[in-house]
C-alpha cells in the first residue's frame, strides 16, 4: 500500500487533516494524551503520520463513552502494543457491544411508549427495566482491556514455556474423568481450560462456565463457537452462586480465588453447591512466580513490588491455600506443575507486564518503559534468552 503522507505537520495542518480543532490538540498535549512528535526550531508542535492512528484510537474510546482518564490509562497500556490492526478489531467489537445495549434500551422504551399509547395498565416491571438497561454497567474500558490483555498474558506462556504441554492441558488430565458429572467453572476466562480440552471431556458431563464479568463470558463463547451445545453458559459471582445446594460433582476456580474480595464466603458457597465427596480444584501461584520479572521492573521502580495488585496473590498462593481450604474441606492435597519461560522476544514480556493491573501500569511511564526494554534487551543478549520462573500448582479438596 503506497504511503503519500508527508512525514511531519504543523499542529493546523494536521488538526485539518483530522478534523479536529486545535484546541483539542492543544488539550491533548497538555494533559499528555497526545504529545506532538516533535518540535521545530521555534518549538512549534509537528505530529507525524504515526499520530494519525493514536488520534484515531482517542477519538474512538470517547465515541464508546469513555472518560479522557479512562482513555489515557489504555493509550498508556498500549504504548508498546503497534499492532494497528488488533486495535482496530478490539474498537470494533466493543463499538457493535455498545449499539447492542442501545438498541435494548430504545426497544425497552418503545415498549413502554406503546403501553402508555395504547392506554394499558402499564407494566411496571418493563418500566423499570428500562432504568436497569441504563445503568447497566458494561465496563466499557475493562471489556476493551480483557480483549487484548489476557490474550498477551496467555500469549507468552503459550510461546516461551519450557514445558510442552500447557497447563490448561496438564490442568485438565488432573481432573476425575469419569462419566456422568456436572461441572462448575468459576471465573472462566477466555473458556480455554474447554476450547484445548474439547476432545477429551467426558461425553456424560454437564458443564456450566461461569465468570463474574460479562465480557469474559463472550469471549469464552467465541471461543467454543460451534461447541456452545456442551455448556451452560452465566454470569456468576463466586460469593453468591446462584445454583442449589447439592449440585455439582466438581467446582473449578482456576488462578481466580486471589481475585476475590471475601475468599471464606466463597469457599462456603461452593461447598455448598457441591454434592457429598464432590471436588474443588483450585489453581494458583506460588511466592517466586515470575519473580525475575519482578526484578526488572524493580529496577526501573524501586518501589513499584509495593505496588497493592502485585501483592494480589498472598490471598490464596501455594504457600498458605492448604490452610485456607482445609477450615472447609477434607484430603486436601496439592500437586505442582513443572515449567518455566525462557523468552526470546523482549517484547512478549513488555506485552505481558503492561497487560497487568492499571495501577502497576500507571507507574511505568514511557521513560521508564525504554529502560526496561533496554534491560531485557541486554539480558538476552547476554543469556540468549530472558529466563522466567513459573510456580504455579493446584488444591483438590472434597466436601
Amino acid at each position: 500500500m503506497k504511503d503519500n503522507l508527508k512525514e511531519q505537520f504543523t499542529v493546523g495542518e494536521f488538526a485539518k487533516k483530522a478534523g479536529v480543532t486545535l484546541r483539542t490538540l492543544r488539550y491533548y498535549d497538555k494533559i499528555d494524551l497526545l504529545k506532538p512528535s516533535s518540535y521545530n526550531e521555534a518549538g512549534h508542535r509537528l505530529y507525524s503520520k504515526e499520530d494519525f492512528p493514536k488520534l484515531q484510537k482517542i477519538l474512538t474510546l470517547k465515541f464508546i463513552g469513555l472518560s479522557l482518564d479512562e482513555i489515557k490509562d489504555i493509550m498508556t497500556e498500549d504504548l508498546k502494543d503497534n499492532d494497528f490492526k488488533k486495535s482496530l478489531k478490539i474498537q470494533k467489537k466493543i463499538i457493535k457491544e455498545k449499539i447492542n445495549h442501545e438498541f435494548n434500551v430504545i426497544q425497552a422504551i418503545d415498549e413502554t411508549l406503546n403501553m402508555i399509547e395504547e392506554d394499558k395498565n402499564l407494566n411496571w416491571n418493563k418500566f423499570i427495566n428500562i432504568i436497569s438497561l441504563i445503568n447497566k454497567d458494561n465496563k466499557w474500558m475493562k471489556q476493551y482491556k480483557d480483549a487484548s490483555n489476557l490474550k498477551a498474558r496467555i500469549n507468552i506462556h503459550e510461546k516461551f514455556s519450557i514445558n510442552e504441554e500447557g497447563w490448561m492441558e496438564w490442568f485438565f488430565k488432573e481432573l476425575p474423568l469419569k462419566e456422568n458429572c456436572k461441572v462448575l467453572e468459576l471465573g472462566c476466562g477466555d473458556g480455554s481450560l474447554w476450547a484445548k480440552n474439547y476432545n477429551k471431556i467426558p461425553k456424560g458431563w454437564e458443564i456450566y462456565i461461569t465468570d463474574f464479568s460479562e465480557g469474559m463470558l463472550k469471549d469464552a463463547k467465541s471461543n467454543l463457537k460451534g461447541k456452545l451445545k456442551r455448556f451452560h453458559f452465566n454470569v456468576e459471582d463466586a460469593e453468591n452462586i446462584s445454583y442449589e445446594d447439592k449440585t455439582f460433582d466438581i467446582v473449578i476456580a482456576n488462578h481466580m480465588l486471589y481475585h476475590l474480595n471475601d475468599i471464606e464466603k466463597a469457599l462456603g458457597e461452593i461447598k455448598r453447591v457441591l454434592k457429598k465427596d464432590g471436588y474443588i480444584f483450585a489453581s494458583t501461584v506460588g511466592k517466586s512466580h515470575m519473580m525475575e520479572m519482578r526484578d526488572f521492573l524493580s529496577k526501573v521502580d524501586e518501589e513499584i513490588l509495593e505496588v497493592e495488585s502485585f501483592n494480589l496473590t498472598n490471598k490464596f498462593q501455594i504457600e498458605n491455600g492448604y490452610d485456607i481450604l482445609s477450615k472447609v474441606f477434607k484430603d486436601v492435597e496439592s500437586k505442582r506443575y513443572m515449567d518455566n519461560l525462557k523468552i526470546t522476544e523482549e517484547k512478549a514480556l513488555i506485552d505481558y507486564i503492561i497487560s497487568m493491573e492499571s495501577d502497576i501500569v500507571k507507574r511505568l511511564n514511557e521513560n521508564k518503559l525504554i529502560e526496561l526494554e533496554k534491560i531485557l534487551e541486554k539480558e538476552k543478549e547476554e543469556k540468549g534468552y530472558i529466563y522466567i520462573t513459573k510456580d504455579t500448582g493446584y488444591f483438590k479438596g472434597r466436601k
